[in-house]
C-alpha cells in the first residue's frame, strides 16, 4: 500500500467516469490527504462539445450547490459583522430593517417570522423554485413539478434539441438577476419574483422550522438580504471575504463576477439529456447565491480546506456553529445532518461533510482519515465515485 498505488487507483477511478448512452463526458477529480502529504489530481473525457477539447485538472465547471458553501460562509461574516442586528442569524426576516419589505411578506405566509438560521439550514418551509412550484414539490410530482424553473427549462431545451431554439417560452436562454423590486408581479422580472408571481410562495411545504426541505429559494434569498444589509454585490463579497485571500485564481461568480465577456467558451460543458449546455448557447444564471459559482477541483479543496479550518471567518465559534449538525424531520439518505452551508452526508462506510451540487459536483472532507475529495462529472449522476475515492484513500494510506 503506498502513495503511488492510489494515485494509479485515483486515475483508473476517473478513467471510468466520463462517457454514457448519450454522448461524452468529462470528469476531473482531486484527492488531498494533508496529513500524509498527499495530493492527486487526474480528469479524463471531453469538457466542451464544440470543440472537442479533453478535460483538464485545470478546467474551470460549474459548482452548483457546492456554492451555497460559499453564500453561508458570507452571510455568517455579515452576522459577526452586526449586520442583521444582535440576534445574529436568529433574527427573524421581519426584524431586518434593510430587507426588501415586500419580498419578506411574499416569501411565505409569514415570511417576516422565518430565521436566517432556518434559511441556512432548509427548514424555512419555502419550497424549491427550481423544482417545485404552486401545485406541488418536485417530490409530489416524481420529478419537476409543471410550473417550476427546471421543468420551463427543460421545455425549452427541448425544442433547441428539435431545431427550433425559438420555440417553447426560451427558458433556456432567459438571464436571470435574483429580485427586481420594481417590476413586482413581473415572473420573468428576477428568480424571487418569478417565485411570488406563480403563486408558488403562498403555498409552502411548512411552518419555519417545521421540516426540511432543500430549497434552492432560500440560498437566494440569503444572497439578497446579504447584499441589502452590506450594501454591497454579492460578487464583491465573495471576491474580498474568499476568493482574494485565499487566492483562488479560477473561481467566480457566473454572470457577474466573469473573468472576460467569453467566460462560458472557456467552461467545460454542462450536459442535461445527452445536450451541451454551454456549447449550444444555453444560460444557466438562474443559480447565483444557490450555487452560481465557476471553480476548479484545487480551488475547491483549497476553499473547503480553509472553511473548515475556520479561515475564513473572524470568530473560531462560528465555524464551529457551522459544522454544529441537526437533524430535522424530513431529512433522508443521503443526508445525515445538516449545519449551516454545510451538510453531513452517507458516502459508502463513512459520513462525509461539505456540500454536493446538482451537475455531478461533489466537495467533502473525511474527518476520520482527513482525507479531501472534489471533483465533477459534468451531468447529474448518483457519484457513487466519491465513496469509491474514499475508499480508495483508506484502503493505500490507513
Amino acid at each position: 500500500m503506498s502513495a503511488r498505488t492510489l494515485q494509479d487507483r485515483l486515475d483508473a477511478l476517473v478513467g471510468s467516469l466520463p462517457g454514457g448512452p448519450t454522448g461524452p463526458r468529462g470528469a476531473a477529480l482531486r484527492v488531498e490527504v494533508p496529513e500524509a502529504g498527499f495530493a492527486h489530481a487526474a480528469a479524463a473525457g471531453i469538457a466542451r462539445a464544440d470543440t472537442g477539447e479533453a478535460m483538464t485538472v485545470g478546467h474551470r465547471w460549474h459548482a452548483a450547490s457546492v456554492g451555497k458553501m460559499f453564500t453561508a460562509t458570507l452571510v455568517l461574516r455579515a452576522a459577526e459583522e452586526g449586520r442583521f442586528g444582535p440576534g445574529g442569524i436568529d433574527t427573524p426576516l421581519g426584524a431586518i430593517a434593510a430587507a426588501p419589505a415586500d419580498l419578506v411578506r411574499g416569501i411565505h405566509p409569514v415570511g417576516p417570522a422565518i430565521t436566517l438560521r432556518q434559511l441556512l439550514t432548509h427548514t424555512s418551509g419555502l419550497k424549491d423554485m427550481q423544482g417545485d412550484d404552486a401545485s406541488g414539490t418536485a417530490a409530489d410530482h416524481r420529478g419537476a413539478a409543471p410550473d417550476s424553473v427546471q421543468a420551463s427549462y427543460v421545455r425549452s431545451l427541448e425544442h433547441l434539441a428539435a431545431g427550433d431554439p425559438g420555440g417553447g417560452d426560451g427558458a433556456c436562454f432567459h438571464r436571470w438577476v435574483p429580485w427586481d423590486g420594481t417590476r413586482p408581479g413581473d415572473p420573468e422580472a428576477g428568480m424571487l419574483d418569478r417565485f411570488l408571481a406563480t403563486g408558488t410562495a403562498s403555498v409552502p411545504v411548512g411552518a419555519p422550522g417545521e421540516r426540511f426541505h432543500y430549497s434552492d429559494t432560500a440560498y437566494v434569498l440569503l444572497g439578497v438580504l446579504t447584499e441589502a444589509v452590506t450594501g454591497r454585490r454579492y460578487h464583491d463579497l465573495q471576491r474580498d471575504a474568499i476568493v482574494g485571500p485565499l487566492g483562488l485564481a479560477d473561481t467566480y461568480l457566473a454572470y457577474a463576477d466573469d473573468p472576460t465577456p467569453d467566460a462560458r467558451r472557456h467552461e467545460a460543458d454542462i450536459w442535461h439529456e445527452g445536450l451541451p449546455l454551454l456549447s449550444l448557447g444555453a444560460d444557466v444564471s438562474f443559480d447565483w447565491g444557490g450555487g452560481g459559482q465557476v471553480s476548479t477541483i484545487a480551488d475547491l479543496c483549497r476553499f473547503l480546506r480553509a472553511l473548515l479550518a475556520g479561515d475564513l471567518h473572524h470568530e473560531r465559534a462560528t465555524t464551529a456553529s457551522m459544522a454544529h449538525f441537526v437533524t430535522p424531520a424530513g431529512l433522508t439518505e443521503p443526508f445525515d445532518g445538516v449545519g449551516l452551508g454545510l451538510l453531513r452526508w452517507r458516502a459508502g462506510r463513512r459520513t462525509v461533510v461539505g456540500h454536493a451540487g446538482a451537475w455531478g459536483v461533489r466537495c467533502f472532507h473525511d474527518p476520520s482519515s482527513g482525507a479531501y475529495v472534489t471533483g465533477t462529472v459534468l451531468q447529474r449522476d448518483p457519484c457513487d465515485w466519491l465513496s469509491d475515492a474514499f475508499d480508495a484513500v483508506d484502503d493505500e494510506l490507513g
